[in-house]
């Protein structure tokens, strides 16, 4: 079952892959003023698809949960496909617009689901032994769609590329439900405790119950509080990056192919630390020690961006990072959601991985803004007064790890 995880993840980044570097160029031309609005926007998003999306979980068995998330994101890129290649010029503008915010809301709902259902299939110590392996298979997707779409972002149109992801996205469905008949037949697989049924909705309740389960949960809370530190780190060397890259990079197709790029050096790195050190760290060092690395990484990385800005050191601080963040904080996020109750994997978990990720990246972005366009703070500044904050975030790491711990042991 983990080799058709697998496969059906690699579909999934592939096709996230593609969209991403499309995405990238369109941060790139407005700057950080437009990315704040951007974002802002974003999140406001996240907060009217969050109740839907509670509405499907109460209604829908895991299944069909599934197809209807994937069967809707394709449906949105044939759309975007018609309005770029037949609409007039201010349709051709605020499609882009709206893509942007689109893609944010698309890569992190369809990993969510993902993540959601793999959580539910799999026990803490399963996790530990098989995510790294399964988000490999992510990561080869999404080496494979960023290579793709660097040889041929000169060659196709915008509306061109999204039929790509239009078309993986529904290959991806074809091993989501082969995984869930694999465990209709193998009920022996499930761990003491886990249901596995996919024919009943994975939750009943109300449509915040989500919320007030993250704000009565020390726990939950606390891999709230992670995630706040991964997006507000993220954002400010997004907003560096974008800076940089636009008044280094002069035309939209060449910033295109160099995000591929990038994208496909940050999938390389991130596929050998998931196949060679994830697995090896999450049981042997524990999540622990998994969940700090990406804060040391950061501290690194602003630490030489605050002397060095350049082109070469930005794109080399972007790889390092999400590497660290897909390779080895991905998965050792998703262990921490085993230990949960089913409902939560769901609905909390939900929540935490759109709301909370893009109020982290709205409200982050905000602040960024203000410091750069009304303070008049330059970027080296801001990396050397982020590095306490990034030591109080590994801190945190060191506490939510050891936390998962007790909560598994005692499910044990």
């Amino acid at each position: 079952m983990a080799i058709l995880a697998a496969v059906w993840f690699f579909f999934v980044l592939l096709s996230y892959s593609v969209v991403r570097p499309v995405r990238e160029t369109m941060g790139a031309i407005g700057g950080t003023k437009q990315l704040q609005g951007l974002m802002l926007v974003t999140f406001v998003a996240m907060l009217v698809a969050v109740p839907i999306y509670a509405v499907l979980v109460n209604r829908l068995p895991r299944r069909w949960l599934v197809r209807v998330v994937f069967h809707f994101f394709s449906l949105s890129l044939l759309a975007f496909c018609a309005s770029l290649s037949f609409g007039d010029e201010l349709v051709r503008v605020w499609a882009a617009r709206i893509f942007f915010i689109w893609v944010n809301v698309f890569g992190l709902f369809v990993t969510s689901v993902f993540w959601s259902v793999l959580a539910d299939l799999f026990s803490s110590e399963q996790g530990k032994r098989l995510f790294g392996r399964i988000a490999a298979g992510g990561t080869v997707g999404a080496v494979t769609g960023s290579l793709l779409t660097s040889q041929v972002a000169t060659e196709l149109s915008t509306a061109g590329l999204l039929l790509i992801p239009m078309a993986t996205l529904q290959a991806g469905l074809w091993f989501a439900w082969r995984l869930e008949r694999r465990v209709a037949k193998e009920p022996s697989f499930a761990p003491k405790g886990i249901p596995h049924d996919g024919d009943r909705p994975p939750a009943v309740g109300g449509l915040w119950e989500g919320v007030t389960h993250v704000v009565q949960s020390s726990y939950l809370a606390s891999i709230c509080v992670y995630l706040f530190f991964v997006q507000a780190a993220g954002t400010q060397l997004y907003f560096q990056q974008a800076e940089i890259v636009g008044a280094n990079v002069p035309d939209d197709q060449s910033k295109t192919q160099l995000f591929a790029y990038i994208d496909f050096g940050t999938q390389t790195l991130t596929l050998t630390a998931q196949l060679l050190l994830s697995g090896w760290i999450l049981r042997r060092l524990g999540v622990a020690i998994s969940l700090v690395i990406l804060p040391l990484v950061y501290l690194i990385s602003f630490s030489v961006l605050s002397t060095y800005g350049s082109l070469a050191v930005v794109a080399t601080a972007m790889v390092a990072t999400r590497a660290a963040a897909y390779g080895i904080t991905v998965p050792a996020r998703e262990v921490l959601f085993t230990v949960v109750s089913r409902r939560d994997k769901y609905k909390s978990k939900n929540f935490i991985d759109t709301v909370v990720l893009r109020g982290g990246d709205a409200l982050s972005s905000q602040v960024l803004g203000s410091l750069r366009n009304l303070a008049g703070f330059g970027f080296a500044t801001l990396n050397l007064c982020s590095l306490p904050l990034i030591a109080l975030w590994a801190f945190a790491a060191l506490r939510l790890g050891r936390r998962q711990q007790q909560l598994a042991e005692r499910k044990t």
